[in-house]
């Protein structure tokens, strides 16, 4: 049988003591336990590390010349299991999250902060991206869990509805044409829309719900980061056609004007995750966060933001 750590801790502390009894007491075990693990470590080794007698215990010459090098042994091992926890420790209070924009901008915060109240120095690592390369950071176990559009038929990838997002317009708040009333998509048509690129999800409804209608999208601008159209926004160059959480990097800006759609596409999002797959207690603990913050989205919001739809079979 291999030499475990607890038989090298006892050959040292039998060494430092040269006392059975006071050697037993450390360790709670009785002393013929004691003799029969040091006699187990002698015919491991094939040495004798201890000479008895009824009256006293001394080591071998053996025995000392094995003693320093069993006590270095002893302490690399200690501080090894010591490192060990301590990564352990920083592991359990880690969470990596993969995210689309518009959920990273309106959600995360509110739960990253909630999860510095609950944990002792948590440590976060989210991946902002678009819906694709988030649901594969998920399957590739790059991330505890993903928040996400509706995922792609993944094997071993469940999905989790929170809320659905209406499209809305942003324009300079002095834009011509629709005045104080929602819009329709076929006014929308000959309009300089601004979206985000050709592997953003959003612009995928856009182009969908256009597409139903015998309409085709034409974009005037398309850009990585949405957000980063407010300039152009403001130059008057064009409007910008996106789901409401993914436009509210912009509300706080002023001179723009917010547009409902009112038959526009609606996206849902929510939680993507590996199905069967056993989570942390912090990321389960971010989860039942992330279903709390949606929940206040939907009250605070409701013009814009809508309940998950109703289960089938519900």
């Amino acid at each position: 049988m291999p030499i475990t750590p607890r038989q090298l801790k006892i050959f040292v502390a039998l060494a430092e003591s040269l006392n059975f009894s006071r050697t037993a007491e450390r360790f709670f075990i009785t002393q013929p336990s004691l003799s029969k693990a040091v006699k187990e470590l002698e015919q491991e080794l094939r040495v004798q590390l201890f000479e008895r007698s009824t009256r006293s215990v001394r080591l071998t010459p053996t025995g000392e010349r094995l003693t320093s090098l069993a006590r270095r042994m002893v302490g690399e091992f200690d501080n090894g299991l010591h490192h060990l926890q301590s990564l352990v420790h920083l592991e359990a209070h880690h969470l990596a999250i993969a995210s689309i924009p518009s959920l990273t901008h309106s959600v995360l915060p509110d739960v990253c902060d909630a999860l510095e109240q609950a944990f002792a120095s948590p440590r976060f690592t989210i991946h902002d991206g678009t819906n694709r390369a988030t649901v594969q950071r998920l399957m590739n176990y790059e991330v505890d869990f993903a928040l996400a559009s509706v995922t792609p038929a993944e094997e071993g990838i469940e999905f989790e509805e929170l809320m659905r997002d209406h499209f809305v317009l942003l324009a300079r708040s002095d834009h011509v044409g629709f005045e104080d009333r929602p819009v329709r998509m076929q006014e929308l048509v000959d309009m300089p829309l601004i979206c985000g690129s050709s592997a953003s999800t959003a612009t995928e409804y856009v182009s969908a719900a256009f597409l139903q209608r015998g309409l085709v999208f034409q974009p005037k601008f398309t850009f990585d980061q949405v957000a980063i159209a407010a300039g152009f926004v403001r130059k008057g160059l064009g409007i910008v056609i996106q789901p409401y959480l993914g436009i509210t990097p912009l509300l706080h800006l002023d001179g723009f004007r917010l547009y409902a759609i009112e038959d526009g596409p609606v996206r849902p999002v929510g939680i993507a995750r590996r199905r069967g797959h056993d989570l942390s207690r912090i990321a389960e603990h971010a989860i039942r966060e992330v279903r709390r913050v949606s929940q206040s989205l939907i009250e605070t919001f409701p013009a814009w933001i809508e309940p998950p739809a109703p289960r089938s079979g519900a």
